[in-house]
């Protein structure tokens, strides 16, 4: 009778120690459509490049992306960046950095969403952190170029 209990003591041990399985949401609810820029607004541009204003990427994010999910993901980030809502484009392309920390495209719109929200030394810093990974891709180079040196005249 002895080892029936122990094994059941082990049982119980073991499972209690098991990680729990963390619910899988579906995918995100239907993302809003983006906000039309007055006519005389270059995409990729800022107004008067000051905080409160959105960074858009000077051209369609190509798919390049290390996965679909990385590209879907920071394609969504956008669209709720052009909305306005930057804590929620913020959480999506966080999904995609856990995904691909390498992607220099998430590290600029984290940084344009975080300059919209003036937070301006964090923006600064996302935009440094993404350079270096943009490598040859010039088009995310230039915009973090543009966008990082008009975070420092705004400072």
């Amino acid at each position: 009778m002895k080892y029936p209990l122990s094994i059941l003591l082990v049982l119980l041990f073991v499972t209690g120690c098991a990680p729990m399985m963390a619910p899988v949401s579906g995918p995100p609810s239907t993302p809003p459509a983006p906000a039309t820029p007055p006519p005389d607004d270059e995409p990729g541009d800022v107004r008067d490049g000051v905080p409160g204003d959105v960074i858009v990427p000077s051209s369609p994010a190509p798919e390049r992306a290390s996965s679909s999910a990385v590209a879907q993901l920071v394609a969504n980030a956008w669209e709720y960046s052009r909305a306005g809502e930057y804590d929620r484009s913020n959480a999506v392309v966080e999904r995609a950095l856990r995904i691909n920390h390498t992607e220099p495209e998430i590290y600029l719109v984290m940084a344009s969403n975080y300059f919209a929200m003036a937070q301006l030394q964090l923006a600064e810093q996302l935009a440094r952190q993404g350079l270096p990974l943009a490598g040859s891709n010039g088009a995310v180079k230039r915009d973090l170029q543009r966008l990082l040196s008009q975070i420092i005249s705004a400072k």
